[in-house]
């Protein structure tokens, strides 16, 4: 466990070398486009600049040229995503706000396609140093520079899976995003397939694993790689993986309870409790909870969602995370803690068919977070409930009373970390509507899964366009 740190002991030489990666306005430039007259690093030091800059955009200190602050999520868009899902009572937005009412909002916008764009720099960057870099690369440190590198772009194709494709079991023959592993000028790559897709990020992460990162300026120590792994593996379905290394994460960072967890919930910045890792941990001053929880609270969250708190005040979460009138009270919060991982593994068991484990492991989570709790069992665990928006589960399954119970206890403590739209888009993208305005705005299936950019699909014709973006026009 370590603070994401890049402030103290390094020398930063981005100054004069990020020339080599310069902001473009279509993926298609960034896929195709070797920079050929521009100045190549050579040493580690020089490198390690270009590293460095992705790195500590993800901790939040610089904005960073190529975007990598949204690979993690940095707390504004922890802060759009919760507005694209269902915990918040659009109706009753203040006024005055301008928050997004659903993910159309998004969709009817080019930043649809900016974190497109962001994800491709990335690849890009860690493209050309890993094609480039030689002296030095054989050495202790450049070779966790290297892992870093492979770090990077394999948690860029990741983010790039889930906003960009559709979710596992969607379709016949899924498709996945065009893979970039080095430079052709003449190259337009058109759409690998999931499974193609999945086995690059895979490998990419692995790889990264193996290089054993020792040096925390290059974040991507074996943990930090496990629970990219983690994601990976539940994402795509590969639940015996996703389970394997998240107990190895839970033994190394047991659960908190009671005081240690409120404390950890209420840190302002940087490692709190049984984090592992804290994106935005020095944000800019745009991204500060002081300066966005004012606007998120323009709108509470919706009745259903603070009615699973059924415990009220015995449920520590029911008075940390929002007040009486149902405003935020929680931080804004990206990165791995332990709850997630050990939710991972709970829905894990359930799904490799082992009940009896995954109905202790609810047990045991639950009785962290309420005090003083009556287990359940099998005959007193809630009925489901036929009005929530998730009817099936990641298999298209019907929901059992403990499948909605571990979907619900997630529900609640990955609450404004980035998770829901992505849970709703995981088990079924239900369509659900919000009104505004006197309007009623519907999340149909198809939104889940952001368009490609329309640039792109003019620099290459042969790119296949997500399903429902050929028929309908944004405004």
């Amino acid at each position: 466990m370590f603070v994401f740190n890049h402030k103290k002991g390094l020398s930063v030489l981005v100054s004069g070398l990020l020339t080599l990666c310069m902001l473009f306005t279509s993926c298609g430039d960034f896929l195709d486009i070797k920079p050929y007259g521009r100045t190549v690093p050579k040493t580690t030091e020089e490198y390690q600049a270009l590293v460095t800059e992705m790195l500590t955009a993800i901790d939040g200190t610089n904005t960073g040229e190529t975007g990598a602050g949204a690979l993690f999520f940095n707390n504004e868009m922890v802060r759009s995503f919760e507005t694209y899902g269902d915990n918040m009572e659009t109706s009753l937005t203040s006024p005055s706000s301008n928050m997004a009412y659903y993910v159309g909002n998004l969709l009817g916008t080019n930043e649809a396609s900016v974190y497109y764009e962001r994800f491709y720099r990335v690849i890009s960057r860690c493209n050309i140093i890993l094609d480039n870099y030689e002296t030095g690369r054989d050495t202790e440190n450049g070779q966790q520079l290297i892992g870093a590198c492979y770090a990077l772009r394999g948690l860029a194709y990741y983010q790039l899976l889930r906003m960009y494709c559709e979710p596992v079991g969607a379709a016949a023959k899924p498709l996945g995003v065009p893979i970039v592993t080095g430079f052709d000028m003449e190259a337009k790559p058109n759409r690998s397939s999931y499974e193609e897709t999945f086995k690059q990020i895979e490998s990419d992460f692995k790889t990264a694993m193996s290089k054993n990162i020792k040096n925390d300026v290059y974040l991507f120590t074996p943990e930090i790689v496990k629970g990219l792994l983690v994601r990976l593996y539940f994402w795509t379905g590969h639940f015996a993986e996703a389970k394997q290394y998240a107990d190895q994460l839970i033994a190394a960072h047991p659960l908190l309870s009671g005081e240690d967890y409120k404390k950890m919930e209420e840190a302002v910045d940087g490692l709190a409790g049984n984090m592992l890792l804290r994106c935005d941990c020095s944000p800019v001053s745009g991204h500060a909870f002081s300066y966005l929880n004012p606007y998120f609270m323009e709108r509470p969250l919706c009745a259903r969602f603070v009615k699973l708190f059924a415990e009220k005040d015995k449920d520590i979460r029911y008075t940390l995370y929002f007040n009486k009138r149902r405003l935020n009270n929680k931080r804004f919060f990206s990165g791995f803690r332990t709850a997630e991982f050990y939710l991972i593994s709970m829905e894990s068991a359930y799904h490799l068919g082992d009940r009896t484990e995954a109905l202790r492991m609810l047990n045991e989570f639950r009785a962290h977070r309420i005090s003083p709790y009556t287990a359940y069992t099998i005959g007193t665990l809630p009925p489901v409930d036929a009005d929530e928006n998730i009817k099936v589960d990641c298999t298209g399954t019907a929901l059992t009373p403990l499948m909605q119970a571990i979907l619900n206890e997630r529900r609640k403590e990955l609450y404004l970390e980035g998770d829901r739209f992505f849970e709703l888009k995981r088990n079924g993208r239900p369509e659900f509507w919000a009104t505004s305005n006197g309007l009623k705005y519907t999340t149909e299936k198809f939104m889940y899964t952001f368009p490609l950019p329309p640039a792109d699909l003019q620099v290459n014709p042969g790119l296949v366009q997500n399903p429902g973006y050929t028929e309908v026009l944004y405004n």
